[in-house]
């Protein structure tokens, strides 16, 4: 792609008047918006089958990583009427909001061109936005955490997905965490995907009860633990897509991993912080990654297993006292 200040280009029969190319977004690593179009450019095939049919939320940043950053739902005002979109609540209560859905490389570039750096999706789509295409476990390590206690934290929620018939798969969130994710088939909702996370991580918290804390307060937390967040599945909640960008220097992404590469990361016993580690993983290498490794989430989709049959290999339910941040079933099912 060129990096000249500006260019037209065609991109499946659209035609995208891209500006500002020589724009610093990452100025520590010298990385221009041109750059960055060019990387999700050569991605687009391996990030699209995640974003299609999503509803999406923009993290834009028209002036780079250092300055000003916003969250977007509405899809931006002057979107041309090509680009997909659609009109919902994300809860009962709330008010309509047209989000933008990112269904071909044109309207991806065409985010990318308005600034938008980083692109967040729902853990459902528009074919059936009442049930979560996969259960999510988002692993945010302490800030005195080890990468190796992390990776053996990720060892157990896959040991505990797989127990129960559930493939899983996991990638770094793009700053120091990592997000388990088992995608999920067969009748389903949000209710009951909240009781498969709940339940696998009141599991492994009793399995590893100095490597994990469920805790939701900052002040609370062990800070050499992981905080395995199991709560991150609902309407309208959303979880960076895999090969997204972040902001953050660095320009790092949300990279799809080898099962191989955590249980190197536990072997090692490693004593380093994960971002240490998680910062190789950016928009310089991946595509040398993906050449080497493949797409390693190709197949994502197809490994989807049916959540009835887990939830009936769950342990009998019942109500625990609050003990580093677990609470009752109950209190769980009520916020539902």
């Amino acid at each position: 792609m060129t990096m000249e200040p500006r260019a037209d280009i065609r991109v499946d029969a659209r035609t995208l008047q891209l500006a500002n190319l020589a724009k610093l977004y990452f100025p520590r690593e010298g990385i221009t918006k041109g750059d960055l179009l060019a990387y999700y450019d050569a991605i687009a095939e391996h990030l699209l089958p995640h974003a299609r049919r999503r509803p999406l939320t923009l993290e834009r940043a028209p002036d780079g990583i250092d300055g000003a950053h916003f969250f977007e739902k509405q899809i931006p005002r002057g979107t041309p009427a090509w680009v997909h979109r659609i009109a919902l609540s994300a809860l009962e209560d709330t008010k309509r909001v047209t989000y933008a859905l990112c269904d071909d490389r044109a309207a991806l570039l065409y985010f990318v061109n308005l600034g938008t750096i980083a692109f967040h999706g729902w853990v459902s789509h528009t074919g059936s936005l009442a049930s979560p295409d996969f259960a999510l476990f988002d692993l945010d390590p302490g800030e005195e955490c080890s990468l190796g206690t992390l990776a053996r934290v990720a060892l157990a929620v896959r040991a505990h997905l797989e127990r129960i018939g559930l493939s899983a798969h996991v990638k770094t969130s793009g700053a120091t965490g990592l997000h388990v994710l088992a995608p999920l088939t067969g009748p389903r909702s949000y209710g009951s995907v909240k009781t498969l996370t709940y339940e696998i991580a009141r599991g492994v918290f009793a399995e590893r009860p100095r490597d994990v804390t469920l805790e939701r307060s900052l002040r609370e937390r062990d800070r050499r633990a992981v905080y395995l967040d199991y709560r991150q599945v609902g309407r309208g909640k959303t979880l960076a897509l895999p090969y997204s960008a972040r902001l953050r220097d660095g320009a790092p992404v949300s990279t799809p991993l080898h099962w191989n590469e955590i249980e190197e990361f536990a072997a090692m016993r490693l004593r380093g912080r994960p971002a240490a580690t998680f910062a190789r993983f950016n928009i310089a290498s991946i595509r040398a990654r993906i050449g080497h490794y493949g797409d390693i989430w190709k197949h994502f989709a197809r490994e989807a297993r049916e959540i009835g049959p887990a939830l009936a290999q769950l342990p009998p339910m019942r109500t625990l006292a609050r003990s580093r941040g677990i609470v009752s079933y109950e209190s769980v099912a009520a916020s539902k």
